[in-house]
């Protein structure tokens, strides 16, 4: 449903089909969950996940849920059919408290035919003056946001039409509800809004995948976000030859040629750490490749060393500024990251090892090292450290490197795996 909410307009490309010419080839399983955290979406925004039975779903859908019940959200959850009997059992798997927030009516769950087709009969105007009301209704109630949670399954509960949803998503009259003679206090909801939209793509053929993705692309493009959870699940390990589970608990040291776009590498590991619902913080500076290019994504967490403060400061939800030299206070940072999330795994970058050594030389910025790696040895912890190796000395190179046992090389030719544990 349309927002209105101003990004870049430009057609995405759509890495879902190349996933589905990999689907056939490459094993894939599902991951135990963790509790924890989320998947980001802003208000006024539409992510549309595709997704197949290779990847737990689940893990993403809940945490998208649980964040918004633990935040003050409804929460209205639509699912395919044959799920009624275990939607429930895999919300709690995944540390949602289904009945106390059913009780409080918080989360409406219900199945797609019992929500879409109510008589036996899908019908478009109904289902949007409904879909109007409940959100003005919430926002009423006192409510945050409304979430909305779509899963569509492979579109069975409408013989397979997708077409008609479409129909029904891409309405003029989500925008302009007039026609519908609704009261006026209805027509301003969208920043009150947050929507997922999924579906599952595993019989769906590439020419009409395509044509699917780009029906949900026209008339939204200045909001709707594509998240494809078969890529993004090893969108990272894919390149080491490892499942994400193989991924967990490394600690990496990846050598960069600058002039490279080494910071793709690390936008895969972003994606990845999305669809694996884990969280990532990532050390760098304001200035860095690193930065520029991930910088609006909502779910990284940035911690970036600036010289112009001397304390740690929070810029914004997900930006933190640390003293560029003061290696304690970045340490104490780290270290509050680390105990919040105990029992949770995560995932970090530091890509100010280069900074480090230059500005406060090789033998602090080693027992900087050495210190951080002793404060992420927890197996549940990934962590990749980078290295532009031509700006120091051979021997400082070597002596990084003798505290890694993995070692990826990236330049001009790609990702190079030196040596895995």
């Amino acid at each position: 449903m349309n927002h209105g909410k101003e990004k870049d307009s430009l057609m995405p490309k759509f890495p879902v089909i190349d996933s589905l010419r990999r689907m056939r080839r490459r094993p894939f399983s599902s991951f135990k969950a963790e509790s924890g955290t989320i998947l980001a979406i802003g208000e006024a925004e539409e992510i549309v996940v595709t997704y197949t039975s290779a990847v737990d779903k689940m893990k993403v859908f809940s945490a998208f849920i649980r964040e918004g019940l633990e935040n003050g959200d409804l929460v209205d959850y639509s699912y395919p059919d044959e799920e009624s009997e275990t939607v429930r059992v895999r919300l709690k798997k995944h540390g949602v408290n289904v009945e106390k927030y059913e009780r409080e009516s918080s989360l409406h769950l219900g199945s797609l035919t019992e929500y879409y087709l109510p008589n036996g009969k899908f019908d478009k105007n109904s289902l949007i003056r409904k879909g109007l009301q409940d959100r003005a209704e919430a926002r009423r109630k006192g409510y945050k946001h409304y979430r909305a949670l779509d899963d569509l399954g492979d579109f069975s509960f409408l013989g397979g039409r997708w077409q008609k949803y479409i129909d029904y998503w891409d309405d003029p009259a989500w925008e302009n509800p007039s026609s519908l003679d609704l009261e006026p206090e209805i027509l301003d909801y969208a920043p009150f809004v947050m929507e997922l939209t999924a579906f599952d793509i595993e019989s769906i053929n590439e020419a009409q995948l395509d044509e699917m993705l780009r029906a949900f692309w026209v008339g939204h493009p200045s909001y709707t976000v594509f998240i494809d959870l078969f890529e993004y699940t090893d969108a990272f390990s894919q390149l080491l030859e490892f499942h994400h589970q193989q991924l967990v608990g490394r600690k990496f040291l990846l050598e960069f040629d600058p002039v490279s776009d080494y910071e793709k590498v690390v936008d895969r590991l972003a994606k990845e750490s999305i669809a694996n619902v884990e969280p990532l913080f990532i050390f760098t500076s304001s200035k860095s490749p690193v930065h520029s290019y991930l910088a609006k994504h909502p779910t990284i967490k940035f911690f970036l060393t600036s010289i112009s403060t001397s304390i740690p400061k929070s810029t914004s939800d997900n930006k933190v500024l640390l003293p560029a030299t003061n290696m304690p206070l970045i340490l104490d940072a780290l270290n509050e990251v680390v105990e919040n999330h105990t029992n949770m795994k995560v995932c970090f970058v530091f890509d100010i090892l280069s900074e480090l050594l230059t500005t406060t030389g090789p033998q602090k910025a080693f027992v900087f090292l050495r210190q951080t790696l002793d404060m992420l040895s927890s197996e549940k912890i990934t962590s990749v450290f980078l290295l532009n190796t031509s700006a120091h000395e051979p021997q400082v190179v070597s002596g990084i490197r003798g505290l890694f046992h993995n070692l990826l090389v990236y330049d001009k030719n790609g990702l190079e795996v030196v040596k895995t544990s």
